[in-house]
């Protein structure tokens, strides 16, 4: 057989899990059909060697039982327990010292059994033995869900030593804690201008296609037509089906065509986008080591979530490589992780700007794939002008999908991104919580000053006993810290995650409360999005969010992959909290079913009883926080001396590196956002403030600059800043002259 009658014979040379059966187009055309009747006779043996194997109920070495089926009844496929939230490889490196807030926190009297306060003795409050606990603690860790993908999360039916009498009580009591819900309709909310159907038409692809998509089931993986390295990785992780997003979006995304999607909280988004890339991945040319994936997203943890979501996918994928840029992190380590050219790329925006800039052997040449995830808090105006630096520099011919809980970017947004026809897929309503969840509002009216009193007393009435995992949403970092403190003192143990945190602090805070090693989270909206920690049952928004989007991404941390959840919501007297509470109610009132709505009564008694304690601790709060204060400073103090004896130590090897440039400062960033907001909200400015603005948005800055350039720029600010006291001094005396 020739080498032209061996193409044209329907052969057609794919990727196998024996090297051995790839035959080489280069060899003669004897050799090729020597290759061909070996791998025939091979195949043939290794058939009747399978048959044989699975009639005896052997496994079959080197390959895949061809009568396997995805396990959906639920058994215990799996012990996998969630995403990890790893940080720098800290091998021959010193590890870094921390403040020991709690320690401080100790020696003032907290973090200690505090039930007195709520009239009640630790064993009626449920207290239990530490081995009980412990062993909780370990079922509990093995029950985690899948809650990456929004599959895969059988039902099981919970173990508890409560008796079914105990059960139907607390359900009486929880019951008479709430009652249901109605606000008034004030007119206050304003339908915003969506784009006409004209422009929609225009813009995305055909909505046939659209609906063609979302009509598509798929009860399992293999009907995606997907390699045996991804089905064995998605096997190994326990799941079984596709969700709806993902039914819809990966064979679009197969196709190679632009993806705009939209699905609530939990639904697998991340996979939806990793499976097709891995699967195009797999016929990538094996000699070239080259970037063609770039995931951004908007926080840190939302990177590393879905960097360890991509390894898990592709584990059984041989040779593809991933890299992550993200600030915060080791520096250097990541320089030698993008020099090797990694396949896939997941960074936040800043920092991978600041890897194309100064890191020479990174770039971008070959990238064919963009994905952006939460993709409309991308597009907002303080990522606006990094987005427009990285979609400059990326190649124009590629393939950009967008994900999103909250898709509703109008189309002037998504101009800028150059999308090509993109396919609009909307699974579930963009403005609609999960189903299952139960959304419950306390209003404060004028009681501001007992919130964290309040706190307290849901987190006692939630779960007196510390094994379900909450998350308190604040609006401020400063308030996260001293709830923390707070919470400290009245006995319970608290984590905490904001932008004032290092970023190994983060990780830290997020790995013990995903073990329950801290079963409450206080944080920012640095948590709300995309971030998927396994069996958060309860979300407390101690702060109301400043629009119902965020809401959406707050509450979406729990009732996640159709488990139910609870969301409580400490609502103030401003139009914009009640329009937060009212689009809610409206989006409960129409969604079909497993959604309810009701406001949660108080005992402010018991409140009040709470914040008198809290008043008297104020002084130790104080003295806490003036004590992590100097321990913070001299440690600084350590860390400053250190790098003073790197720099004696080092200082040629410090000097010969070139200096690195960067995008934007601090300063500059933040004239960014106020220029924005003003001109978003049509506000006028004082001329100096104005003429400041303009001069900084209008300043274009060289793609690299060098020490010449660098030289001649301060060089013109000096001999600015000297000349004009100069004029004013001489104008001053001619104006004097002249009175005279």
């Amino acid at each position: 057989m020739s080498k032209v009658d061996f193409l044209s014979s329907g052969f057609v040379p794919t990727i196998s899990d024996s090297e051995d059966d790839v035959p080489n187009l280069d060899q003669s055309d004897e050799e090729t059909e020597k290759v061909v009747i070996e791998i025939e006779s091979n195949k043939k043996k290794n058939k009747k060697k399978k048959s044989k194997q699975v009639e005896t109920g052997e496994a079959v070495d080197g390959d895949l039982n061809p009568n396997f089926n995805f396990n959906v009844e639920g058994d215990d496929v799996s012990k996998f327990q969630g995403w990890d939230f790893f940080g720098d490889d800290q091998k021959g490196e010193s590890i870094k010292k921390d403040v020991d807030l709690n320690g401080i926190i100790r020696r003032k009297g907290g973090l200690i059994n505090m039930a007195h306060i709520e009239g009640e003795s630790e064993e009626e409050e449920g207290g239990e033995d530490d081995d009980d606990v412990e062993e909780e603690k370990e079922e509990d860790d093995d029950e985690l869900a899948l809650d990456g993908f929004g599959m895969g999360s059988t039902k099981k039916e919970e173990e508890n030593e409560t008796s079914e009498e105990e059960n139907d009580q607390e359900q009486e009591e929880e019951e008479a804690d709430v009652e249901p819900i109605s606000i008034p309709d004030n007119g206050e909310e304003h339908s915003e201008d969506e784009d006409s159907p004209e422009e929609m038409a225009k813009f995305y692809a055909p909505e046939a296609e659209s609906e063609q998509a979302t009509k598509q089931v798929h009860n399992d993986f293999n009907s995606l037509s997907l390699s045996r390295p991804v089905l064995k990785g998605l096997g190994d992780l326990g799941y079984t089906r596709p969700s709806p997003i993902q039914s819809a979006t990966i064979p679009i995304a197969l196709l190679g065509k632009d993806i705009i999607a939209g699905a609530v909280t939990g639904s697998g988004k991340t996979a939806a986008f990793m499976i097709p890339i891995i699967e195009r991945l797999l016929y990538k040319p094996a000699k070239i080591a080259s970037t063609r994936v770039i995931v951004l997203t908007p926080t840190r943890e939302l990177a590393i979530q879905v960097s360890d979501v991509a390894k898990k996918l592709g584990k059984y994928v041989s040779g593809l490589t991933f890299g992550l840029a993200v600030g915060g992190l080791n520096l250097r380590q990541q320089e030698q992780s993008l020099k090797a050219r990694p396949d896939i790329v997941v960074a936040t925006p800043g920092r991978f700007i600041d890897h194309i800039r100064n890191s020479a052997s990174f770039n971008v040449d070959s990238v064919e794939v963009l994905v952006i995830d939460e993709a409309d808090r991308m597009l907002e105006e303080g990522f606006q002008e990094e987005l427009n630096e990285i979609l400059s520099l990326l190649p124009s011919k590629r393939q950009t999908l967008l994900f999103s809980a909250t898709m509703n970017s109008k189309i002037k947004q998504l101009v800028s991104l150059t999308l090509k026809r993109p396919v609009r897929v909307m699974i579930d309503p963009p403005k609609q919580a999960a189903s299952k969840l139960t959304q419950e509002f306390v209003r404060i009216r004028k009681r501001d000053h007992l919130k964290p009193s309040v706190l307290f007393h849901l987190i006692k009435k939630l779960d007196g006993t510390g094994q379900k995992r909450m998350v308190v949403f604040v609006a401020r970092k400063e308030m996260a810290h001293r709830l923390r403190i707070i919470l400290g003192l009245l006995g319970i143990s608290v984590g905490e995650l904001h932008g004032s945190l290092s970023q190994e602090q983060r990780l830290q805070s997020v790995n013990q409360f995903k073990s329950l090693e801290v079963p409450i989270l206080v944080c920012t909206d640095l948590a709300s999005r995309g971030l998927d920690i396994p069996k958060i049952e309860v979300v407390i928004n101690y702060d109301m969010p400043k629009n119902y989007e965020v809401y959406l991404h707050r509450v979406g941390r729990t009732a996640r992959a159709g488990r139910e959840g609870r969301s409580v919501s400490l609502v103030g007297e401003s139009s914009q909290d009640r329009s937060v509470v009212r689009s809610a109610i409206k989006s409960v009132e129409e969604s079909s079913e497993g959604q309810t709505a009701a406001v949660r009564n108080i005992d402010w008694n018991n409140v009040e009883e709470i914040n008198k304690l809290v008043v008297s601790m104020e002084g130790t709060i104080d003295e806490i926080l003036e004590e992590e204060k100097g321990e913070k400073e001299i440690l600084r103090a350590e860390m400053e001396l250190r790098k003073g004896e790197n720099l004696l130590k080092h200082k040629a090897e410090i000097e010969a590196r070139p200096k690195r440039t960067w995008f934007n400062s601090e300063a500059e960033k933040k004239n960014a956002k106020m220029f924005g907001a003003l001109a978003k909200n049509k506000k006028t400015v004082n001329s100096k403030k104005r003429k400041r603005m303009e001069a900084a948005e209008d300043s274009s800055r060289s793609y690299k600059k060098t020490q010449k350039n660098r030289t001649a720029d301060q060089e013109r600010a000096y001999k600015k800043q000297n000349r004009t006291p100069g004029k004013k001094i001489r104008r001053r005396e001619r104006v004097g002259s002249k009175l005279h």
